[in-house]
């Protein structure tokens, strides 16, 4: 993304994000949402499952933020500074 950014003359935010929208955890993040209500809703009779499924689907969504951020961040730092560098 950042060599077609540069080259095209884009902004590098404006085109990465086009590319990870489909990938965004959105359903983990509704899987969490609504386990948080179970658990809300059912008070001192939460069960383990209950608090186990939002757990995982929250810890879900926040590796898949992680990864994206990582997927274009990095990659983004390493060729401006090897290939833009002298630019």
């Amino acid at each position: 993304m950042t060599i077609l950014a540069r080259t095209l003359k884009l902004p590098f935010a404006a085109l990465a994000f086009a590319s990870v929208v489909s990938m965004m955890p959105g359903i983990f993040v509704f899987k969490f949402a609504a386990s948080l209500v179970d658990i809300y809703d059912a008070g001192s009779e939460a069960t383990l499952t209950m608090l186990l499924n939002a757990v995982t689907n929250g810890t879900g969504a926040f590796m898949i933020v992680m990864a994206m951020t990582f997927g274009l961040i990095v990659p983004k730092m390493l060729i401006e500074g090897v290939i833009y560098k002298g630019t």
